[in-house]
Parts: C-alpha cells; sequence; structure tokens
C-alpha cells in the first residue's frame, strides 16, 4: 500500500475535499491567482435525472460502488478521510445532511493507487445545487494554495456529462496527481477521485463516475 506519509498533503487534501462537509473556518490558507476557470463544468446529461428523492443514510451507504463493481486488481481500503477542508477554504452555502464514501486501493510502494468515491445528500436539489455553485465558482480564482506544508496545484479537467452538472478538476502536489470528478445529481453531490504517484488514469475515473452516478439514480427511483 502507497505510503500514507509519502502521499503526504496530497492525499489528506484531495481526499477531505472531495468529502468534506461545509468548511466553517475562516479562509487562511487561499492564495487565488487571477480568474480564469480552474474547472471544466460540463452540462446537463440529455437523460432526465430521475426525481430527486431523500434517501437514508444506509440507502446511501448500499448504493456506493462496491469491490465487485471495481476493475480487476482493486481492494477495499479501511482507512477514511475526515476534515472541514474545502478548496482554498471557500464556505458552502449548505451543510449535507448525510455524507458517504468508500475508498480503495491498487498496487503497493510508488505504483499505488487510490481511488474514492463518495455521495454528499442536501435537504434539497436547490441546496446541493447552490453547494455546487459555489464549488465552481471557488474553482475559477482557486489555483493553487499550501496545505500542511506542501503546495496544491488545481488544473481544469474535462468530464463526462452526467447528472445536472458535472466539472472535473485535476490536483498535483509534490510529484503525486489526484483526479477529481464532481457531478450534481437531484440532492445530492457525487465525487470520484482516482490518483497516486505513478498513476492518475482519466479513463479510469470516467468510468467509475458513470458507474457511482448509475447506481445513485436506481436507488433514487426505488
Amino acid at each position: 500500500m502507497l505510503n500514507r506519509k509519502y502521499f503526504g498533503a496530497l492525499g489528506a487534501a484531495a481526499m477531505s475535499v472531495a468529502l468534506a462537509a461545509c468548511s466553517t473556518t475562516t479562509p487562511t490558507a487561499a492564495k487565488p491567482s487571477a480568474p480564469n476557470s480552474s474547472a471544466v463544468s460540463s452540462p446537463a446529461s440529455s437523460s432526465p435525472t430521475p426525481e430527486a428523492a431523500l434517501l437514508t443514510k444506509a440507502q446511501l451507504t448500499s448504493a456506493l460502488l462496491s469491490l465487485s463493481q471495481m476493475p480487476a486488481g482493486w481492494s477495499t481500503d479501511s482507512s477514511t478521510s475526515t476534515g472541514d477542508k474545502t478548496f482554498c477554504d471557500y464556505r458552502q452555502p449548505h451543510k449535507p445532511q448525510i455524507q458517504v464514501s468508500r475508498t480503495f486501493q491498487k498496487g503497493g510502494g510508488f505504483t499505488a493507487t487510490i481511488a474514492t468515491a463518495g455521495i454528499r445528500q442536501y435537504a434539497s436539489a436547490s441546496d446541493a445545487a447552490e453547494s455546487f455553485t459555489a464549488m465552481e465558482k471557488a474553482l475559477e480564482t482557486c489555483h493553487r494554495e499550501t496545505y500542511q506544508g506542501s503546495v496544491l496545484k488545481y488544473s481544469p479537467m474535462s468530464v463526462d456529462k452526467l447528472g445536472d452538472r458535472s466539472l472535473g478538476v485535476r490536483i498535483d502536489s509534490d510529484g503525486t496527481t489526484l483526479l477529481q470528478q464532481f457531478t450534481l445529481d437531484g440532492p445530492t453531490l457525487i465525487n470520484v477521485g482516482t490518483g497516486g504517484l505513478t498513476d492518475a488514469d482519466a479513463d479510469t475515473a470516467t468510468r467509475l463516475l458513470r458507474d457511482q452516478v448509475d447506481r445513485y439514480e436506481a436507488a433514487a427511483r426505488k
């Protein structure tokens, strides 16, 4: 397994950014650059999003990607990432009511790769949309910041048109790359991230996000 200490701030910050609830701290570490989109946002897909339904924590956990849905070579990682870190410490307008996630790993040592899938459910679809917009707006000026002594660099990344809206961001730090993709889907924000020191496969991230959105929408239709 990849040494977490060597994985450094990228693992701690990026996973936390992806899965965190709203930030309640005053921004201090942000180093925004001049306005210039830091994430590529995709409009809604041609297929309609299922009618918004609020699910229980057990239902959302069940909707997460399972090991059987992962490509060959992955295993479940029991470690968790918690905290309130957001991109450049921006403030989210709403706090998710339920938040679930699952982490996987593949390989070991310097070739190890980590993948995460998460679902944040808000009180309503409008709360989720406002939270997505806040993240999108923050990434227009947040291109780099220092977190726990390491510099995190954010770059825009194209994404599939899934759910209501989607955006992607590439995170680089200390030779490590993480690809994060987010989808707004009804009252939820769905995220999938993959990365490591030597491997950050965009095709895998795209496929996992598509599978995760499909699993959530199937659960929301029941």
